[in-house]
C-alpha cells in the first residue's frame, strides 16, 4: 500500500526538490501536482491523494480555499502546509481551516520529511485516519 501525495505550490522548483525528498521514502508516490487553485482541485477528483503538501501562496487563486475544500470534500485527506509565511496568524489561520501540520520552509525541510516518513508506515496511517 502507498500513500498518494498531491504537492501544491506556486514553485516549480520546491515541487521538483519536493519529489525528491519523497521518492527517496518507502511507501509514497506523487500522484499530481499543481500551482494554482483550480488546478490543485481537479488533481484532488482526478487522483484522489491521501496527502495534500501544500504552500497557500499559489500563482492563482487561494491555497487557504484548497485547504478549506479538502478538509469539507475530502475529510480523511491529510493536509500539510509547508511554507515561508511563517507568521502565528497564518499558522492559526492554516490549523482552523483543517491544516494537520504546519512547516517552515526554510527551518523545518528535516522536520517535515521526519513527518512524512513517520504517515507513510502503514501503522501510522491505519492509526491516523
Amino acid at each position: 500500500m502507498r500513500l498518494n501525495i498531491l504537492l501544491v505550490d506556486y514553485s516549480r522548483v520546491v515541487r521538483d526538490r519536493l519529489r525528491s525528498l519523497i521518492a527517496t521514502l518507502p511507501n509514497t508516490v506523487v500522484v499530481a501536482q499543481a500551482d494554482t487553485e483550480d488546478a490543485a482541485r481537479q488533481h484532488l477528483q482526478t487522483h484522489r491523494p491521501e496527502l495534500v503538501v501544500i504552500d497557500p501562496q499559489l500563482r492563482s487563486g487561494s491555497g487557504f480555499s484548497v485547504i478549506s475544500h479538502v478538509k469539507s470534500e475530502h475529510p480523511r485527506v491529510t493536509i500539510m502546509v509547508l511554507t515561508n509565511m511563517v507568521y502565528p496568524e497564518y499558522r492559526a489561520k492554516c490549523e482552523g481551516l483543517g491544516a494537520h501540520y504546519f512547516f517552515d520552509k526554510s527551518k523545518e525541510t528535516a522536520a517535515f520529511v521526519a513527518q512524512l516518513a513517520r504517515l507513510c508506515t502503514p501503522l501510522s496511517r491505519a492509526h491516523h485516519a
